[in-house]
């Protein structure tokens, strides 16, 4: 197990779903690490984020000489570095499943991302288009069939926490925010996933932010 602190590269805790996710891992697993936030969506925003990420796109881990960019490449890289495998399922297939959940996560539902992104500070009920109500029933039956067949040992989508509780957390929050409409199942995992302590203080972190943004705002009319 390598013990040389990790840093990461991250975006804001209001907006950046994918910096979420490592930094929850890192977090639950109590690894220690150096955190820098870039602010999104700011004029020199692509130059800051280019300083480290060869992709323009965050986050990023630095760790000795290596350097990790994707969400769930960095996670896998925090596994196999950090925790000796612990950070999935140990049974075998357990293990297969919750993999092959954590990639299609990733890689799809592309249009849920885009249409009902990750806004730590939004509540609003939404007009829910038949794609986006596609890939929401896809994510309930995910969430259910998980829990069913997986989820003994724990509250988690396989029991315990894993990276594929990390790769659901700011669908989580998107989910909540917009008022999808799920199964019980669905609902109390992800009541479970916005009760964990560092998901809470995430948002707590995100609410700051906001509120630091509109005092600036107000600052600035009255100066």
């Amino acid at each position: 197990m390598n013990t040389n602190k990790p840093r990461l590269i991250s975006g804001d805790r209001n907006y950046s779903s994918s910096s979420l996710r490592v930094w929850l891992l890192l977090n639950e697993f109590e690894i220690p690490f150096d955190e820098t936030i870039i602010k999104l969506f700011q004029s020199d925003s692509v130059e800051k984020i280019a300083m480290f990420s060869p992709s323009l796109q965050l986050p990023v881990l630095i760790h000795d000489s290596i350097k990790v960019w994707d969400s769930l490449a960095i996670c896998e890289y925090i596994n196999e570095t950090f925790l000796e495998g612990l950070a999935w399922p140990q049974h075998a297939k357990k293990r297969a499943a919750a993999r092959s959940i954590a990639n299609e996560i990733h890689a799809d539902f592309q249009h849920f991302k885009k249409d009902w992104p990750m806004n730590c500070q939004l509540k609003a009920k939404v007009n829910v288009s038949a794609v986006i109500e596609k890939e929401i029933a896809r994510l309930d039956a995910i969430i259910y069939c998980c829990r069913n067949n997986f989820g003994d040992g724990g509250a988690y989508l396989f029991g315990q926490f894993s990276i594929v509780d990390c790769l659901l957390a700011p669908m989580a929050i998107a989910l909540n925010a917009y008022g999808a409409i799920l199964c019980q199942q669905s609902k109390a995992y992800i009541q479970t996933l916005l009760s964990n302590p560092n998901l809470e203080w995430w948002l707590e972190q995100a609410e700051s932010e906001i509120t630091k943004e509109l005092k600036v705002i107000d600052w600035e009319q009255t100066a």
